[in-house]
């Protein structure tokens, strides 16, 4: 429609319109005036209502208008407007930012920064934006839908280590400029829903482009290192937890990320750190007060773990802009924390959390914290005991001492043993696991063995030096040390073969070395040559005895020397004196059959005999082989492991043996020894130390008895030198003897010979 003709119209419209809206208007006006019932004039003495209540009861008491009308239905939609707007205050994050953005020249000048947003509240709300205050500094312009000649600086404060803006706008985009000191790091509150980078002269570490932020640190290098590479990492975030218990352990976790390579990190040990384990890192070295870190690459993580002489006054390290710093304190100690670093919620703390009693402090560059412990009186009582620990200590040639322990022990609350192996130690292992071996300090004899909550086990190994004597005596043999209690200690000494025990003391029993079964020997060997020894002649009584105990001692020696012609030599008397038996008992065919079955019996206890003092040398000798296979399973596989690894052209030879210091050690294969002494004592603690102490002889100190048993021996050969020369020409006779000599007796005719009956002369005895 034109203008002309709406002109035209315009009078006749304009009076249509008005009378429809008297018509709708028309019911709610009467329904509004419609007399109600007269009230009653108010008694006397009543005071007047106020107008507000007049007001609350005149709307509770007023009818409202029908429902089919028009005022009806707009006072329903009213309502239904009114209860689907809800509350108009807003209680939790009344804000949300959309984009930020940020463009410019890294480490040339401010950077420009553009962020969008928006207040879902009806009032001014305080929006997070950037930090930390100490190193950002912000100026900007906030553009709330107003003309550009009437905006403002934007209300911009700190609080709780960022910048806030307080605004009430809808839709805001914030504009302007930052400067970033020190590091070049910036803290984003968020949450904050995407963020852009369009940057030159260097980027930012964790990406241009990211999504998703909430207390996100981000991080901008520059290009070509500069002073700010020399000066150390760009990025270099510090978390430290301290730990109180029976010994203060800490834990580190350190984050460094760069644009180039980050090389050799150096992190100083102020406050006298003893590390003892770095994961995440390929290997490490203390210098001058300096934890080594050797990186590859542009990003690391690495976690250092190790013990702290004392508590005291706490700082964080130059490079980092903030640190998290977690105490915690088990049962028996109480912390106090003072300084002016800010306490935070223990549950946003990026190491985790062991005790009830954690608290998490938020410390600043030039903040300090101060430390103080508390112990609490307890019941001393065993929170760690070894249940059995077995000791195989072998002596050598060269008189080399080479130990092997295994200690199996419960646990439950001791982080790490103080053990003292006696010797020096070469490998250690938990569970079959290689573990590194760690000192508290540098000339420190003492090794720190890690323990583990419940029961477990460990190997050590150790090296020693012990001199022997040409001729024999006494050895003390080392043993290690632990401020443990152990059920029972079992000792294993195994000695070379010119290393002859004679008695191993300090046990719960001395141990010798002869048992009763050797006593039992013994005195069979005495009885056999008691009853054996007959010399020729008619020798007197008393030298009849006294060759009767020189074949007992003979007989003696032969057990210790040679126990197989020991059993050999007693079958031999006690056959050759059944037999003299059954000659006197039997006679012609039975004498025969007897002396068989005499035999037979005599060669199966020689075999029986033989087979049991074989048995139990072997036995004693498979011992060694046993405890060799169940004590090195496990490192003999993770050997196999290394040496399929440097097959395949991994590792690197060392010089010096192969010694090196920092890695994980490998077992050593246990050395032979001829013989074995065993020992054990039980309930070992440090008042009731185990000292065993060796008796010992020589094979050079035993020549001269060796000598004088074989004199022994001569002399008693001599002595039945006629007894032994009859029974040699009684054999030679009987094996001369033709077999018509041996034919039984014929009754021969009356005229020849002899008569019958008669008896030919007797053939010579034997």
């Amino acid at each position: 429609m034109s203008l002309a003709r709406w002109n035209k119209a315009a009078p006749s419209r304009l009076f249509w319109l008005l009378v429809v809206l008297l018509l709708l208007a028309a019911p709610s006006l009467a329904l509004a005036q419609a007399p109600g019932e007269p009230t009653a004039a108010p008694a006397a003495g009543a005071a007047p209502a106020a107008p507000a209540s007049k007001a609350a009861a005149a709307a509770a008491h007023a009818p409202g208008p029908p429902p089919d009308s028009w005022a009806g239905q707009l006072e329903m939609l009213s309502r239904w407007v009114d209860q689907r707007r809800g509350p108009g205050q807003c209680e939790e994050r009344c804000y949300a930012l959309d984009r930020l953005r940020i463009t410019g020249a890294v480490g040339e000048g401010p950077l420009q920064f553009e962020l969008s947003g928006g207040v879902l509240a009806d009032g001014p709300v305080a929006v997070p934006l950037f930090g930390p205050p100490a190193h950002v500094r912000i100026e900007a312009i906030l553009d709330d839908g107003r003309p550009a000649s009437r905006r403002e600086a934007a209300p911009i404060s700190f609080e709780e280590g960022h910048y806030y803006l307080w605004t009430a706008a809808r839709r805001f985009v914030l504009r302007g400029s930052l400067w970033l000191e020190g590091d070049l790091t910036l803290l984003v509150a968020g949450p904050l829903n995407s963020f852009e980078a369009d940057v030159t002269g260097g980027s930012v570490a964790e990406g241009a482009q990211l999504s998703g932020l909430s207390g996100a640190t981000l991080h901008f290098t520059r290009d070509g290192g500069g002073a700010a590479q020399s000066a150390g990492p760009t990025v270099f975030q510090l978390s430290r937890a301290v730990r109180v218990g029976r010994e203060i352990g800490f834990e580190y976790r350190l984050v460094l990320r760069s644009g180039s390579d980050l090389g050799v990190v150096r992190l100083p040990l102020a406050f006298g750190e003893k590390v003892l384990d770095v994961s995440g890192a390929s290997g490490f070295r203390v210098e001058g007060g300096e934890l080594v870190l050797p990186t590859s690459g542009r990003a690391a993580e690495m976690t250092i773990s190790g013990t702290l002489p004392k508590v005291g006054a706490f700082s964080p390290d130059p490079r980092s802009a903030y640190e998290w710093w977690l105490f915690e304190s088990d049962a028996e100690h109480r912390l106090t924390v003072k300084g002016d670093a800010r306490q935070v919620d223990a549950a946003e703390s990026p190491i985790p959390r062991t005790q009830a009693t954690s608290r998490l402090l938020l410390v600043k560059r030039g903040q300090r914290v101060e430390v103080e412990v508390e112990p609490l009186a307890g019941v001393e009582v065993l929170a760690a005991v070894v249940r059995e620990h077995r000791r195989t200590l072998i002596l050598t040639e060269r008189g080399d001492l080479v130990a092997d322990d295994a200690l199996t022990y419960e646990n439950n609350g001791i982080d790490y043993l103080t053990y003292a192996p006696g010797g020096r130690p070469i490998f250690l292992a938990t569970d079959g696991k290689a573990q590194r071996i760690m000192h508290q300090g540098a000339a420190a004899e003492e090794v720190l063995v890690p323990l583990q909550t419940g029961s477990h086990r460990i190997q050590v190994q150790s090296l020693g030096q012990a001199a022997v004597r040409p001729l024999g005596g006494s050895m003390e043999l080392p043993m290690p040390r632990y401020p443990l209690t152990a059920s029972e200690v079992a000792l294993t000494v195994g000695l070379p073969d010119r290393v002859v025990p004679l008695a191993l003391l300090g046990g719960d029993r001395p141990v010798w070395f002869a048992d009763a079964g050797d006593a039992v020997a013994v005195a069979i060997g005495f009885v056999a040559a008691w009853i054996a020894v007959r010399p020729g002649g008619a020798p007197g009584r008393g030298r009849l005895r006294a060759l009767r105990a020189l074949g007992g001692l003979i007989m003696a020696g032969l057990w210790f020397v040679a126990p197989a012609t020991f059993v050999a030599l007693l079958v031999g008397i006690a056959t050759a004196g059944a037999a003299w038996l059954v000659g006197r008992l039997f006679r012609g065919t039975s004498r025969a059959v007897a002396m068989v079955v005499l035999l037979g019996m005599g060669g199966i206890a020689l075999l029986v005999g033989l087979f049991a003092v074989s048995a139990g040398r072997y036995q004693a000798e498979r011992w060694n082989s046993s405890t060799y296979e169940t004590t090195m399973a496990a490192p003999s596989s993770a050997r196999i492991a290394k040496d399929e690894d440097q097959a395949k052209g991994g590792g690197a030879l060392a010089p010096g043996g192969a010694v090196l210091e920092g890695v994980t050690p490998v077992a050593l294969s246990l050395p032979d020894y001829e013989r074995a002494v065993q020992a054990s004592r039980e309930l070992v603690t440090r008042e009731r130390a185990f000292r065993p102490v060796l008796v010992y002889t020589t094979s050079s100190a035993l020549v001269p008895l060796a000598l004088l048993w074989l004199a022994g021996a001569m002399v008693l050969l001599a002595a039945h030198r006629a007894p032994l020369t009859e029974i040699y020409r009684r054999a030679a006779a009987r094996l001369s003897r033709r077999p018509e000599d041996d034919g039984p007796d014929i009754d021969r005719p009356a005229g020849g010979g002899r008569p019958q009956g008669s008896a030919r002369p007797a053939a010579p005895v034997g």
